[in-house]
């Protein structure tokens, strides 16, 4: 079967490679009877070798389905309606492929669990469970299911290839900037939240199972294939033969303990898989599994500032909030996560009304040293000037803002001419005059009616 790549005894080429190629199923009718038209003519090579070469070059076949056809092994190069056409990789669960589908011509990652498993009955009523939830599941940051079948006892999954790397694999080129990995980690919360609001906890979060593709989108692979946390009660979510689920080096404490789990963990085993990729070193360090596991269990991890001197304070506080040992100190939800580790990047966003808002609960920017502070992986597009708003000329450095004084000189009747002049000057003159000719009137009158009485 296809997931039986163990060596064997050499075995010669095959005189004729055709035969061998026919019983793989790999190719039709109508691409074999080209094939062979084009060898009686002499387009291809007779020799097997040659011919394969041929057929690689003009991408008849795979250099993984060539090599097994020139090993004269043609069995499990399909798998149902699918053709194998590379090794992906293995993991606990099982094999991955790169196939074809033979009849929809899309290209699918195919899982094939692990044969000492598919046989356990337990698992495959588990592994049925798990794909009921795993077909819900529809995110950009969430490898997508396609099909699930059991075939001649091969029991495998389907789900959307991808093209990149792991995380695993990237940090084997040099460590993970701390913005460059908090930006793949809001992605990874977002995705946990997802599926964690469909009751599956993946329960094996890990650099090797978060891709990165070209255009730096995460990927979280294998999501289902942990134990799930369904809400029917009534369900039992033991690990297959009473084994714990994850990965050492990146388990809950609660997980390593063998106690019932949540999202939570998911969320430890991210913190987990952040300071790793951020550092190159483990947060629970140890010579020996047990070693790790214990301090795990019962104590802290190396604060962050021990390996990287450099990191803003903000982004300590979230990565211990992650990495608490106590569930109840973590964030309560992966969108919580999310929100917290997308401050660190971008610490301020726009409102529907227009305010800039920062949620309460978040570090301050203001508190992390502008030199320190993670920029954004993602630049936005700079604002446009609201139209009707014209622009601000700048007032040059020591140009006073105070408003000009400007005189105006109103033009009197050229008999109020003298008085308002006699204003102008002497203000008080004005005034004692005014109220001298006020005086002299009023006491006219006075002698004028005592005379006519």
């Amino acid at each position: 079967m296809a997931t039986s790549d163990k060596p064997k005894r050499a075995e010669s080429v095959p005189l004729d490679l055709l035969p061998v190629i026919r019983n793989s199923g790999v190719l039709n009718d109508r691409q074999l009877s080209e094939i062979k038209s084009k060898i009686l003519s002499g387009a291809y090579p007779n020799d097997s070798k040659a011919l394969a070469e041929r057929l690689i070059r003009e991408k008849i076949l795979t250099d993984y389905q060539a090599k097994r056809f020139l090993s004269n092994k043609s069995h499990g190069l399909v798998v149902g309606r699918y053709a194998i056409l590379d090794r992906l990789g293995s993991g606990s669960m099982g094999r991955v492929y790169k196939a074809h589908h033979l009849m929809m011509d899309r290209i699918v990652a195919l899982k094939i669990i692990a044969p000492e498993i598919a046989t356990n009955e337990r698992v495959v009523a588990r592994f049925q469970r798990e794909m009921k939830l795993v077909g819900r599941l529809d995110h950009p940051n969430v490898v997508r299911a396609f099909d699930a079948d059991k075939v001649n006892s091969i029991l495998f999954i389907v789900m959307e290839y991808v093209s990149g790397l792991s995380l695993g694999q990237r940090l084997r080129t040099g460590l993970i900037p701390p913005a460059e990995m908090v930006d793949y980690a809001v992605q990874a919360a977002l995705g946990l939240a997802h599926a964690h609001s469909q009751g599956i906890v993946h329960r094996d979060v890990k650099p090797s199972n978060l891709l990165v593709t070209a255009e730096k989108r995460i990927k979280i692979l294998d999501l289902g294939l942990g134990v799930l946390m369904e809400s029917d009660n009534s369900a039992s979510f033991a690990t297959a033969d009473g084994i714990a689920v994850g990965t050492v080096d990146y388990m809950s404490p609660e997980q390593a303990t063998g106690r019932d789990v949540d999202g939570r963990s998911d969320l430890f085993s991210l913190g987990c898989s952040m300071y790793h990729l951020m550092t190159g070193r483990l947060p629970f360090p140890g010579d020996s599994q047990i070693e790790r596991l214990g301090k795990r269990i019962s104590g802290k991890p190396v604060p962050l500032i021990d390996v990287m001197t450099d990191v803003p304070p903000a982004l300590i506080q979230v990565m211990d909030k992650l990495l608490a040992q106590k569930v109840q100190d973590r964030f309560q939800t992966a969108d919580e996560a999310a929100e917290a580790l997308q401050a660190l990047i971008r610490p301020r966003t726009k409102s529907s009304s227009g305010v800039n808002r920062r949620p309460a609960s978040l570090p301050e920017p203001d508190a992390v040293p502008s030199s320190a502070m993670l920029p954004a992986t993602h630049p936005t597009s700079p604002s446009a000037p609201s139209p009707a708003t014209a622009p601000v000329a700048a007032t040059p450095e020591g140009a006073s803002l105070a408003y000009p004084i400007i005189k105006v000189r109103v033009e009197y009747p050229g008999w109020f001419r003298p008085l308002a002049t006699l204003a102008e000057t002497n203000p008080a003159g004005a005034l004692l005059a005014i109220l001298g000719a006020l005086g002299a009137a009023f006491g006219s009158g006075f002698g004028l009616a005592w005379m006519l009485r």
